[in-house]
């Protein structure tokens, strides 16, 4: 992100976990903030300590630890009586500080919060098979739940097509504050978002198909099988293709092919196409994962998990748990957190709400952070900007009155490359 990102003068906001904000008066001047913010961002020392800070590193969890940020990045992490600090440096305090949190899967930007024709960009309901749809080119950082999301503390979002098409596009990967697409980018086409299940069937089954989840395999296998052919000729003898360009990508493992899959059966299909074309398996929403950690682990896939308060709808979602996040951690399998898709309004979940509840239903704390900061990082190639606290790194904090996987506790404030974005400056 440019240094010269605005500042979102979002004050005062002090959210309670466990109570969601949707008034559309709170939204509007959350969103006019985003808007009219003009301010440039000046380079300044800041301290933060924190009666417990989760580092995200091999630093761990340290008590009574300190973050030195120096021109947007950190420059200093550990005990806060082994800092140096400058004199003059203003400091920040807080009970607990996490490393700013990621969202896997989410359409902020795109599937907006007032859910009409004008600002719902995620999905192109014409085509079964867009992988050169790009949500770069959707995506509106104006749009209000772009702001509701910072100010719970996710600076960082992982934005994706509404998961309906077969093909569905191209995702991005975007800090949550700033004004300008391209200056909140941190990466651009990390994955392609491949759905399965019934999805695909009801939005496309009355257009000519898929009408199965066989016809809806068999359309993914069959671009999949293009776009390897394709990228074997001779680069003098390809014609230009948007969609076989973007699926090569995918086939060379320049960027990821995520599958979203609620059942066991959607799952296996998923496993099955990411060993046909030699991919690295990762399965969004994953409903059913608990049910097949081995076999999830035999294939070293990695799950987006689904919000653990998704509302059990339909089959697909029948055997929802609380306790998925903890079952998939004791099993050893990958997972990271994410809100997902929401057609109703207010259109998104809260990141932070859904890692606590994890949490309340026997994840541990420090697995549930890292699930939402650097195993994410990792996982969409970003893990060198954000993801954890550590030298060198964006300074991306999110800093709490109390323990942040409880109802009572604020959220006091959010630092977004060493600026003070959210609450008191």
């Amino acid at each position: 992100m440019s240094r010269s990102m605005k500042r979102l003068n979002l004050v005062p906001v002090t959210p309670r976990v466990g109570r969601r904000i949707t008034a559309p008066a709170r939204w509007l001047a959350a969103g006019l903030a985003l808007c009219l913010a003009s301010t440039p961002l000046h380079a300044e020392t800041l301290l933060v300590t924190a009666d417990t800070l989760y580092t995200s590193s091999e630093a761990g969890v340290i008590e009574g630890g300190a973050v030195l940020i120096d021109d947007g990045r950190i420059s200093a992490v550990g005990p806060l009586g082994s800092m140096t600090v400058p004199a003059g440096t203003r400091t920040l305090e807080a009970a607990v500080v996490l490393p700013g949190l990621i969202d896997s899967h989410t359409l902020v930007g795109v599937s907006g919060s007032y859910n009409v024709s004008a600002d719902q960009d995620g999905f192109e309901a014409s085509d079964p098979a867009g992988a050169r749809y790009r949500v770069l080119d959707s995506f509106n950082p104006t749009e209000l739940l772009v702001g509701e999301a910072l100010k719970f503390g996710a600076t960082t979002v992982h934005v994706t097509p509404q998961p309906t098409a077969p093909i569905a596009g191209s995702t991005a990967v975007f800090k949550t504050a700033g004004t300008l697409a391209d200056e909140m980018l941190l990466r651009r086409d990390p994955a392609v978002l491949f759905n399965l299940g019934g999805a695909p069937k009801d939005a496309f089954g009355d257009q000519g198909g898929p009408r199965t989840r066989m016809a809806t395999a068999a359309l993914i296998r069959g671009e999949l099988t293009r776009a390897r052919d394709w990228a074997a000729k001779d680069a003098d003898d390809r014609e230009r293709d948007l969609n076989l360009e973007m699926l090569a990508k995918v086939l060379a493992g320049d960027a990821l092919a995520v599958f979203t899959a609620h059942r066991e059966d959607d799952i296996a299909t998923a496993l099955r196409l990411a060993r046909e074309f030699d991919l690295r398996a990762v399965i969004n929403y994953g409903t059913e994962a608990y049910l097949m950690r081995d076999t999830l682990n035999a294939n070293d896939a990695t799950v987006v998990l689904a919000p653990p308060m998704q509302r059990p709808t339909g089959m697909e979602k029948w055997n929802s748990t609380l306790e998925a996040a903890a079952i998939l951690h004791d099993g050893g399998v990958p997972f990271v957190f994410a809100t997902g898709y929401e057609a109703y309004v207010p259109k998104s979940r809260v990141l932070l709400w859904e890692v606590a509840m994890a949490v309340a239903n026997g994840l541990p704390a420090e697995a549930a952070v890292r699930a939402a900061t650097i195993e994410p990082a990792e996982l969409w190639g970003v893990a060198d900007r954000v993801g954890s606290l550590e030298p060198g790194k964006d300074a991306d904090l999110v800093l709490f009155d109390g323990d942040p996987f409880e109802y009572t506790t604020h959220v006091k404030q959010v630092v977004v490359d060493g600026q003070v974005v959210v609450g008191e400056d």
